[in-house]
Parts: C-alpha cells; structure tokens; sequence
C-alpha cells in the first residue's frame, strides 16, 4: 500500500513545480490546493483584481484561511500568476508583473501620459525604449482595460 502514498507525494510535487517559487507560494498550495490542483492556477493570468475577485469567491465557498492567509494568496498571484493593466498601473506594478526594468516600465508610463491609454497589445510595441522581442515574451501579462 505504499506505492499510491508514494504515487501521491510525486504527483504533488510535480504540481508544486507549476507555481513560480516567490514569498507566499506554500500558502497558495496550502490554502488553494485543498480544493484543486496547483495546475489550475498555473495556467490562468489574472489582473490583481480579478485575483481578489477570484479569492473572495473560493472563500465564499468555503475556502479555509485566516485573512493574513487570504491577503498573501492574492499578493502572490497578482505578482507571479498577474497580469498588469498598463492603462492603470504605476511604473512599479509594470515592472514588478511584466518583469520589466525601472526605466522599461518608466517608459511605458510616460508613453501613456504623452498619447493616452493602449488599446491593444501592439500599441506597446510603439515604446521605443523597449524591445519588442521582450514584450512579445510576456504577451500574456498584460490587460488594457
């Protein structure tokens, strides 16, 4: 009978290696994992919002935590599962979730002050001081509403 035990502790070790290590990942496991696998929350990109949104809901649903717990998760996914809305953001939340630079995530901002909010994707290409090959490699962190 200790084959499955064991079966199990790889299965949950390779779904731990799906969340980017960063303070407040063993709570999401803890917490999040309870109810379904890592997997799940790997695969989606939120805004820091949504994340809320989405926290609030499985507490609703009877998510067990305290609330230090809670505020921990959403902090850890905004950051390492987020997406950053660029029309919103302060360069340090661009920089932060797109994995940007100071100066990259300046830029951005300062692009935006100057012509107004990006409508798509392809508008951020338009920041001169930003290679495009690097913003197309984090695409999916970004939101523009």
């Amino acid at each position: 009978m200790k084959f499955p035990l064991a079966i199990l502790a790889l299965a949950t070790a390779a779904q731990s290696q799906n969340l980017p290590d960063g303070p407040g990942k063993a709570v999401v496991e803890k917490v999040c994992s309870d109810c379904h696998g890592v997997a799940t929350i790997a695969a989606l990109r939120k805004t820091r919002d949504a994340w809320d949104a989405t926290v609030d809901e499985m507490t609703s649903r009877g998510a067990k935590g305290t609330d230090e717990e809670f505020d921990t998760i959403v902090n850890y996914l905004a950051r390492y599962l987020g997406k950053v809305n660029v029309n919103k953001a302060t360069p340090k939340e661009i920089e932060e979730i797109a994995d940007l630079t100071p100066a990259e995530a300046e830029a951005i901002a300062i692009y935006r002050s100057k012509n107004g909010d990006f409508k798509n994707f392809e508008e951020l290409h338009k920041v001169k001081e930003i290679d495009p090959n690097k913003l197309d490699e984090r695409k999916d962190r970004f939101a523009f509403q």
